[in-house]
Order: structure tokens, then C-alpha cells, then sequence
């Protein structure tokens, strides 16, 4: 039988500005909690993941390349991408770049506030899946973005968005027999797939908002 493989698809390391975690020691913890892979995805930088891939091969986990480009809208996550994609386009030319660069594009937790594409950019957009269970992401958020994907046909994926290590591994992507990382991202592109894990609950939202609230400050009140 074919062997079940799950990954948490989103992580960010030191390369995202609001992380501190190095790459290998993502990838550590991702095998110490029986995970098979993972992908870094820091914003708008792809360092992070390419460290881990390397560090990821002699350990037998799976690491995926990928990224979280911030267009002009919202949050989107690019995998399959070696090189780093522009900010602040729009939803749709930020989806073609992946396209070009042989990626595979994924709407982030859609219905977020901070950073979400919201429904209307959503289903405007050529997605390969729309990101239905991020650990980081409130229930009713990932509800919606659940009923969104099951209405209009598309896959849904799973990743714990950490920037903790404590994080790794609370929501992830299952997938039927994937032994590589040009698998894992065929996979997506196909749709076979399928999300668990948990949401942000009422402790992780106070940490969450102290942190981004803090963050979004010291930027200028400018989004990551």
C-alpha cells in the first residue's frame, strides 16, 4: 500500500522578519515530531528554505521550498520557487511569477485580518489550494476558508504558520504516497491532498496579537 506522508507546509525561520528560528533547527524538530517534511515559507525570501533542503536530505526529511509573497491583497504561498518573487503585486501577477517559475501557488489562511486575501480575492485567482487549516488562524477562519474550498472544488493544505518551535507540526498536510519534494508539489498541484491539525485557541491569540500588533508598530504601521 501506498504510505501516507504528512507535512507541515508552513514555517518561517530567521530569513521572515518576525521569526528568530534557524532553518536546521525547524527541520530537527519537524522529525522529532514524527513529521516527514516540511517547507519553510519566510516572507518574501527563499534562503531559509534552501539552507533547510540541504540540511533536510541527510536526515531523510523532505523539505519544501517555498515562500509567502506579500501582494498587494494578502498573503500568498509559493512552492516549487527558487528564487524570490516581488512584493506588493497584485494577486494575480504574483500567481503567474510562481506559474513562470514552475511553482505552485496557495492561498494563506484566506480570511485572516491581518494578511488574509479575503473571498473575493480568493476565487478571483488561479490557486492550486486554498491553506484550510493554519494552526495560527482562529476556527471560524479556517471554517470559512474549509466551506470555501469544498464549494468551489478546490484542494485544501495544512501548516502550523510557526515562528515558534513549540509550533512545528500543529496543523498539517497529509498526502498518499509522496517521497520527494517534486512529489509533495505535484501532489498539491493535483489536489491530493488533505489538511488536520488544530486552530489558534485563546492563549496562542493573546501571544499572537501582542506580537503582531507590536510588530506592525515598529514597521510604520506597514504589513510584513
Amino acid at each position: 500500500m501506498p504510505a501516507v506522508v504528512r507535512l507541515d507546509l508552513h514555517s518561517h525561520s530567521r530569513y521572515s522578519p518576525d521569526s528568530r528560528l534557524d532553518p536546521v533547527e525547524i527541520v530537527k524538530v519537524a522529525r522529532s515530531r514524527g513529521l516527514d517534511g516540511i517547507a519553510i515559507t519566510d516572507h518574501n525570501a527563499v534562503g531559509g528554505a534552501a539552507k533547510a533542503r540541504e540540511y533536510g536530505r541527510g536526515v531523510g526529511v523532505t523539505v519544501v521550498l517555498g515562500t509567502e509573497v506579500s501582494t498587494s491583497e494578502g498573503h500568498v504561498l509559493a512552492y516549487g520557487v527558487k528564487d524570490a518573487i516581488p512584493r506588493d503585486l497584485s494577486p494575480r501577477e504574483t500567481v503567474e511569477r510562481i506559474a513562470a517559475l514552475g511553482g505552485v501557488p496557495v492561498a494563506a489562511h484566506p480570511y485572516r485580518f491581518w494578511s488574509g486575501l479575503g473571498e473575493e480575492e480568493t476565487v478571483a485567482t488561479a490557486f492550486a489550494a486554498y491553506e484550510v487549516r493554519n494552526a495560527r488562524t482562529l476556527r471560524g477562519g479556517n471554517a470559512k476558508a474549509s466551506a470555501l474550498a469544498a464549494s468551489r472544488g478546490v484542494a485544501g493544505i495544512g501548516g502550523s504558520d510557526a515562528h515558534f518551535l513549540e509550533e512545528i507540526g500543529r496543523a498539517a498536510t497529509v498526502i498518499e504516497d509522496a517521497s520527494s519534494e517534486g512529489e509533495v508539489i505535484e501532489a498539491i498541484r493535483r489536489g491530493a491532498v488533505r489538511s488536520e491539525g488544530v486552530d489558534r485557541g485563546a492563549t496562542a491569540t493573546v501571544r499572537y496579537v501582542t506580537k503582531c500588533v507590536g510588530q506592525w508598530i515598529f514597521r510604520g504601521m506597514r504589513r510584513i
